[in-house]
This record gives C-alpha cells, structure tokens and sequence, in this order.
C-alpha cells in the first residue's frame, strides 16, 4: 500500500484479540491442537507464543485458550498462525518445542519470523 507506507505484510488467523478485546467465543470454535499465535503489547512489544499439541506431555489449545493466555501477558492485538506440525519455535540456535510431525522432526517451513 503506497498510501501507507506498507513494504511486507502476511496474512493469518482468526484473529484472536483486537484493540484490547477478546473474539467473540462463537468465532473461535475449534478443537485443542498444537498451535503458534503472534500478539502485541499496548507498549509495543512483540509476544510469541508457541503450544506443543499431539503428545502425552500436551494436548495442545483451542484458539479461546490461546487468547485467555495472550491477554493474561498483556496483548492488545493477537492473530493465530499456522499451527499443528508447523508449530515449531527456533531459539538460540536450537528447538524449543517438541514437534508434533509424526517422525518428531520439524518440517521445512517456507517462511518464518525472524528477531534479531
């Protein structure tokens, strides 16, 4: 978008939180699975949140469960991402989270967020 001054942007959902207040319930039906979700603070900062699902030591989150906690750190906007085996957070040059893909193993993923 010239207008705005727009370079990149991506696209996911449902959208979780908006200007501080929760989705209606009824929008965010949905069984629990592994899954990743990207919010932001009032001041700015940037949470990512990342739920293993699948496995015996998580079940995973419904999207509801995803919002409660992304309001409970402070988001005031947050989106779900791609979850189930492309849930997979990279930190400090190693996994995190325990990949749900059925060899364990994370799968090539074609995009990312990167911080640096």
């Amino acid at each position: 978008c010239l207008a705005t001054n727009i370079v990149n942007a991506v696209s996911f959902g449902p959208v979780l939180i908006t200007n501080g207040e929760p989705a209606p319930p009824e929008t965010l039906a949905s069984s629990v699975n592994p899954r990743t979700a990207i919010a932001q603070r009032a001041d700015g900062a940037i949470i990512m949140l990342v739920i293993d699902g699948r496995q015996v030591h998580s079940i995973g989150a419904t999207y509801q469960d995803m919002g409660d906690l992304l309001l409970d750190y402070g988001a005031v906007n947050a989106c779900n991402m791609d979850g189930g085996s492309s849930t997979v957070m990279h930190y400090g040059g190693e996994y995190v989270n325990s990949c749900s893909a059925d060899n364990g193993q994370p799968r090539p993923l074609p995009n990312a967020f990167l911080f640096k």
